[in-house]
């Protein structure tokens, strides 16, 4: 019986919409009464500390159980406390321990145990949080919450005070507060891209918008921070900047599972794609699980909102029979049944229709761009890049952005590092074409691929590294499909910074080792100790009419500085 992590769930999450803690743990069948002990001693302690109004609930993963137990915004150190005590007492009652009541122990002021709960709670108590909280709901007033600030409202709407400096609710002018357009965009691949897509078209139609997302904290062209600001906390700072008129946030799966969403509404949600990636975290073990997990935004919106999602991605499909909040679908194919069915019902879908963007909704068909004047998508060949801009676009419309400054967003948005930096960036650097992008797993990895081979070339190069925190399966079936694309030269690098669980010089070994194994010669590869290496490698092999694909994460920036140094070069570069 093993306690893996404690945490709090701040927002919205996987398991309910309210805040709590949560245990992660395992046992064997035969310690299984561990649960129901557990959850009998936390009741107790709810009584004790008067939490009675709060849920339990027990979720069960192939590998263990997640042990959750809701509480009051501003105890849930102490509800974290509580719930490894009532875990410590159950074990011990499963191997046999005799163990006094908590009750009987409430008369022993020396116990550590419950004095150490009691303190915590005295010391985070914010009776000022909490009445500011239920009278926001009351008035219908957005309320943001985290260690150090509260806040009314969104963006322009919104007022911003330090936690231990909270006004008396009767002193607040509740009509001073309203919400700005907030859209949630999540998925497997393509988030990136999405919401910078989305960004664009805010800036065409000369709004301000406040954009959380892996790459940045950044309000219109102020970049606040930059870093992976894809959890909970990215998300409350832009929306707590008066300046935001729309927000767009970028959810990711790891933020969504550990902390749970940063907001509690929106106005729409995409879901790009989901296949698997990151698999054995989380208790997330099947695709299944993974769909459920992205389907956390969906809380954000079931109310009052739109849920876009991919009509060509079979899961999301087959999830969408459990979802009541109106969907747009997004495809590529408009002869999909799914999407002519929505079209027939006046509902709204976003497909690609003669060459052109459209949007159907009701009796009303927009033709929004046509495909070929849109960079990203380099002439029609990049399919993965058609169907962000189907997303995006359908995003935009509940936006209320108008049809015009979504076209705009579109074909004013180039494939360039300043734009998109580090997907699918094309450069021509004296006859050789180098394709720079991420594609971190195998869904990824297989679309780009797709693309480079419509790509005319005398010979292709291929760059591939990865970070460590993936499962060894989902790394060799990322050798894979690099392998099967037969490159002229495979160059392994290792994601510096980004070694985590696998550790140093494990993740190019297991790619390498299955390269050797998918029947890839050795005299057609190499290994490097990191990205850049790689790059410069793959510059002294090309010639001009040759295609480099260069996968890179950690070194992105000194890969495309040292690409356009290169090309701003006369004569020969080497």
């Amino acid at each position: 019986m093993e306690l893996l992590d404690a945490r709090r769930l701040t927002g919205p999450n996987l398991f309910w919409e309210q805040a709590g803690a949560l245990l992660d743990v395992r046992y064997s069948d035969a310690d299984s009464d561990v649960i129901d002990l557990w959850k009998d001693e936390m009741s107790t302690l709810q009584k004790i500390f008067n939490w009675q109004e709060y849920d339990l609930l027990i979720r069960h993963y192939q590998d263990g159980s997640f042990l959750l137990s809701g509480g009051p915004i501003d105890q849930l150190y102490a509800v974290i406390e509580a719930c490894e005590l009532a875990w410590q007492r159950a074990v011990s009652l499963c191997q046999g321990r005799k163990l006094e009541a908590l009750y009987n122990k409430l008369s022993n002021k020396s116990d550590k145990q419950l004095l150490k709960i009691r303190e915590c709670i005295e010391t985070d108590s914010n009776p000022r949080m909490i009445e500011l909280k239920s009278r926001a709901e009351k008035e219908g007033v957005t309320f943001l919450w985290d260690d150090d600030f509260v806040s009314l409202g969104m963006g322009t709407g919104s007022q911003t005070w330090p936690a231990d400096k909270l006004p008396e609710p009767d002193t607040v002018d509740w009509s001073n507060f309203s919400d700005v357009p907030v859209a949630v965009v999540t998925g497997t691949n393509g988030k990136s891209t999405n919401v910078r897509l989305i960004c664009k078209m805010v800036q065409q139609w000369g709004k301000i918008f406040g954009n959380s997302s892996t790459d940045w904290i950044r309000v219109g062209d102020d970049i606040l921070d930059k870093g992976d600001y894809s959890g909970p906390g990215g998300a409350r700072t832009v929306l707590r900047d008066t300046r935001t008129q729309i927000g767009v946030l970028e959810v990711a799966r790891g933020g969504l599972l550990r902390r749970g969403a940063g907001i509690n509404r929106a106005d729409v949600a995409l879901i790009t794609n989901v296949a698997e990636d990151h698999m054995g975290e989380y208790g997330i073990n099947r695709l299944d699980d993974l769909i459920e997990a992205k389907m956390v935004v969906n809380r954000l919106v079931d109310d009052h909102g739109v849920l876009v999602l991919n009509a060509d991605d079979e899961g999301l499909v087959r999830f969408s029979s459990r979802i009541r909040t109106p969907i747009c679908w997004f495809s590529l194919n408009n002869r999909l049944p799914l999407i002519e069915k929505q079209v027939s019902q006046g509902k709204t879908a976003c497909v690609v229709e003669d060459g052109w963007i459209v949007i159907y909704q009701g009796s009303q068909k927009l033709d929004i761009a046509k495909i070929k004047n849109i960079p990203i998508t380099l002439n029609g060949l990049a399919e993965y890049n058609i169907s962000n801009c189907l997303s995006a676009a359908a995003v935009a419309f509940f936006l209320g952005i108008p049809p015009e400054f979504i076209a705009s967003g579109l074909t004013e948005f180039d494939n360039d590092p300043a734009t998109n930096p580090g997907r699918g960036n094309y450069f021509d650097v004296h006859g050789i074409r180098v394709l720079v992008d991420f594609a971190h797993n195998i869904h990824g990895l297989t679309a780009l691929l797709k693309v480079t081979e419509r790509l005319k070339a005398n010979r292709r190069l291929l760059t591939i590294g990865n970070p460590g925190d993936r499962r060894i399966k989902e790394l060799k079936g990322l050798a894979r499909v690099a392998a099967n694309a037969n490159p002229d030269r495979i160059l392994v690098t290792e994601c510096v910074g980004y070694e985590r669980d696998l550790g140093p010089g494990a993740v190019p070994r297991i790619i390498h080792q299955e390269l050797l194994e998918c029947g890839i010669h050795e005299n057609k590869m190499q290994v490097f100790k990191n990205e850049m290496e790689g790059v410069k490698a793959a510059f002294e092999w090309a010639k001009p009419g040759d295609l480099l694909i260069l996968l890179v994460l950690a070194q992105r920036k000194k890969a495309i500085d040292y690409i356009m140094k290169l090309k701003a070069m006369e004569g020969d570069f080497r």
